[in-house]
C-alpha cells in the first residue's frame, strides 16, 4: 500500500500531460477543420458567382424578348423587349437607402429612353427611408413625367420618404386602405456614456469644434447640440414641404396639418388632396392609358430584379440553418425538461 501511495503522484503527472497533449492535439485538429470549413465556402462562393455570371450572360442569349439593364454595378433587372407599346412597371418597396434608390432611378431612366413605354407605373409599397436617395427618386420622376406620364399606385403604403418620391408623378392612385403622410423628418441617436462610466472606460475624442461630434454616443446630448440638429431637421423638412407643395399643389392648411408627421387613410388623403383619387391597380394603369391619350390600355410588365444564383444559394443556406438551429434548441430544451421532470418524478 506504501509503494501505492509513492508511485500515485508519478502516474498522475503523467496522465495529466498525456491530457494536456491530447487537448492541444485536438484543439489544433479544430483550428485548422474551422479554417478549412472557411476556406471551402470562400472558394464555393466565388465558384458560384462565376457561374451564376455564365448563366445570366448564356440567358441572355438565348431569350430575345428580354434584355437585362445594369444598375451601376448593384444588380441587374429584366425589361421586355418588345415591337408594341406596354406600360413599364417599377416598384418601390420596403425602406428607401442609396442602393435601391440608384435601382429604382435606373429602372425609371430605362423605361423613359424605351420608345415603346406609354408610361410607367410606379407601384409603391414602402414607409420612406433616407432622404437624398427620395430626392433622387422625386427628381427623377419629375423630369420623366415630362416626357410621358407617371402615375403613383400605392399598393399599402407611402410614408415619409415614400411619399417625398411619389409627389412629382402625374397622378397618385391609392387604396381606401392605404397609409399616406409621415410629412417630416426623424433622426435618432443613443447615450452610451454612462454605460461606459461603470465600465471604467475613458473615450478620447479629438475635435476641431464643439459642434464636430454631435449625436456622439460617447457624451451627453447637450442644449446647444439639440438646437444645432433641430435648425438642422427643420431645414430639410422645409425642402420636403416646398417640393410636395410645387408638385401637389396643396395649401397652407393642409401642409400645416400634416406639419406633425402624421399619417393618414386614403379617403383623409383625398380629401387633403395628397393624393389623386382611391382606386386599384387597374384604375391607375387606365390613368395612365389616358393621359398618354390612347383608347386602350397597353399590358403592363414590371422590370423584376434579377437575383443571382449564388444570392439564393445563400438565402437558402441562411434559410436551412435557421431551421437546424431553431430544431436542435427545441430538442435541447425538450431534453432538459424530461431530465427536470425525471428528477422531480424521483
Amino acid at each position: 500500500m506504501n509503494i501505492q501511495h509513492e508511485n500515485l503522484p508519478e502516474n498522475s503527472g503523467k496522465v495529466n500531460y498525456l491530457k494536456g497533449k491530447l487537448k492541444t492535439f485536438f484543439a489544433t485538429i479544430g483550428v485548422l477543420s474551422v479554417t478549412l470549413f472557411i476556406l471551402f465556402f470562400v472558394g464555393l462562393f466565388f465558384l458560384i458567382s462565376s457561374v451564376s455570371t455564365s448563366i445570366k450572360s448564356f440567358s441572355t442569349s438565348l431569350n430575345p424578348a428580354a434584355s437585362f439593364g445594369k444598375t451601376n454595378g448593384i444588380g441587374g433587372f429584366t425589361k421586355p423587349h418588345l415591337n408594341s407599346q406596354y406600360i413599364a412597371g417599377v416598384t418601390l418597396n420596403g425602406e428607401i437607402s442609396a442602393d435601391s434608390s440608384a435601382v429604382v432611378v435606373e429602372k425609371l431612366e430605362a423605361a423613359k429612353n424605351d420608345k415603346n413605354v406609354v408610361g410607367i407605373l410606379f407601384d409603391v409599397n414602402s414607409p420612406g427611408g433616407s432622404v437624398v436617395p427620395s430626392q433622387e427618386i422625386y427628381d427623377t420622376i419629375k423630369k420623366i413625367k415630362q416626357v410621358k406620364p407617371v402615375v403613383t399606385y400605392v399598393r399599402d403604403i407611402a410614408a415619409s420618404g415614400a411619399y417625398y418620391s411619389s409627389s412629382s408623378s402625374s397622378k397618385i392612385i391609392a387604396n381606401r386602405g392605404s397609409i399616406i403622410g409621415s410629412i417630416g423628418v426623424i433622426m435618432n441617436s443613443f447615450e452610451v456614456d454612462k454605460l461606459l462610466q461603470f465600465l471604467k472606460i475613458n473615450p478620447v475624442v479629438l475635435k476641431t469644434g464643439a459642434l464636430k461630434d454631435s449625436l456622439s454616443p460617447f457624451r451627453p446630448f447637450n442644449e446647444k447640440d439639440k438646437q444645432y440638429l433641430q435648425e438642422l431637421l427643420e431645414e430639410t423638412r422645409l425642402q420636403f414641404v416646398e417640393d410636395v407643395k410645387a408638385e401637389r399643389k396643396t395649401s397652407d392648411s393642409t401642409m400645416k396639418y400634416m406639419a406633425d408627421g402624421r399619417i393618414v387613410l386614403g379617403p383623409q388623403a383625398l380629401n387633403l388632396k395628397l393624393i389623386d383619387a382611391l382606386g386599384t391597380k387597374d384604375f391607375a394603369l387606365s390613368e395612365i392609358a389616358n393621359l398618354a391619350k390612347l383608347k386602350n390600355t397597353p399590358p403592363l410588365y414590371y422590370y423584376e430584379d434579377i437575383q443571382s444564383f449564388s444570392d439564393l444559394f445563400t438565402q437558402k443556406l441562411a434559410s436551412q440553418t435557421a431551421v437546424l438551429m431553431q430544431q436542435s434548441i427545441t430538442n435541447l430544451f425538450s431534453q432538459s425538461t424530461e431530465k427536470s421532470n425525471s428528477i422531480k418524478a424521483k
